[in-house]
């Protein structure tokens, strides 16, 4: 701003740093956060139901149900609960 103007007086040339500040600041948003990019190495579906699968008590602790239970109400839940596949992110499966 120029010395002897009023905040609210502005030429184009204000206009053009303010429109620049603001396009130069956008965030970019992205469609699967940090935190989900990792899931197959870092997540805990697969590295832990692994484990579980080999004990059938500590399955039923954290499932809440037994394995077998498991199997059998996943296929009757799968198609309200998948989603399908899309270009720019993996969706997460039934199972997850």
């Amino acid at each position: 701003m120029l010395a002897g103007r009023l905040p609210w007086e502005s030429d184009d040339s204000d206009d053009e740093v303010l429109l620049l500040y603001a396009v130069g600041n956008k965030r970019e948003r992205k469609w699967v956060h940090k935190v989900n990019e990792k899931r197959r190495e870092f997540g805990e579906f697969h590295h832990l139901m692994k484990q579980l699968r080999q004990d059938e008590v500590k399955f039923k602790e954290y499932v809440r149900m037994s394995s077998n239970q498991f199997e059998q109400l996943l296929p009757l839940i799968k198609d309200d609960i998948e989603k399908n596949e899309a270009n720019y992110r993996e969706s997460i499966s039934a199972e997850e």
